[in-house]
């Protein structure tokens, strides 16, 4: 077994980066106040909704999502063997799921994942009706995350939740029900081969998550 810290930025030899260990974490921001920060001022356009931010907390799987707002929630390892239409189901208890390294969401995090062993990266995140929502229902092609990693993977990535499976990935809806306070959205990355893997002695840095609506 691989010992690992998630944290968001740099590369400590042997860790994959992502977490509170080191006192960094994302950010969600008050919608208003990104609404003015965003490059994109068309309100038929593209913003930025949630980014990584030195020593503030993300929204957490724990969060009401009557109170919440929209942004990340967690961030999860898939074992390469499972199929990730199971993402469709949001009532699975992901933190605890046999098939799942390396979780975390607003908690302090350090756990082990096995070395060598493939995986789908997953981020979950939460839309209110404020940035994906047509007047009668949620629409989930309106949202989309990035990613960029480094270390023994290496890429960029983007996927809109469109609840389409292609060959890197892509943006699977739940908890899809126009009754709710908002829409959870799985976004999966595949590298479209043998799955992401940590080497005995390498390093996997999660160096950017940024989700986006599009309002």
């Amino acid at each position: 077994m691989k010992k690992i810290n998630i944290m968001i930025v740099g590369i400590v030899s042997g860790l994959l980066l992502f977490g509170s260990a080191y006192g960094i974490l994302l950010h969600t921001q008050n919608l208003d106040d990104l609404k003015k920060i965003v490059s994109n001022d068309d309100e038929a356009g593209w913003h930025l909704v949630d980014v990584y931010s030195p020593g503030l907390t993300p929204l957490g799987e724990v969060a009401d999502p009557g109170t919440g707002g929209t942004g990340f929630a967690s961030i999860f390892l898939l074992d390469y063997d499972s199929d990730p239409a199971t993402l469709w189901d949001n009532t699975t208890d992901w933190e605890n799921a046999a098939d799942v390294h390396a979780y975390a969401d607003e908690d302090a995090f350090s756990e082990d994942t096995p070395s060598e062993d493939p995986f789908y990266i997953v981020v979950r995140a939460r839309f209110t009706k404020d940035v994906c929502w047509d007047g009668a229902q949620f629409v989930g092609n309106r949202t989309k995350c990035e990613i960029t990693f480094s270390g023994d993977e290496a890429d960029t990535i983007v996927h809109y939740g469109n609840h389409t499976m292609g060959a890197t990935g892509g943006g699977i809806c739940s908890e899809n029900n126009s009754g709710n306070a908002s829409l959870w959205v799985n976004f999966y990355f595949d590298d479209n081969d043998d799955g992401y893997r940590i080497t005995d002695d390498g390093t996997l840095t999660i160096d950017s998550i940024k989700i986006y609506a599009k309002y």
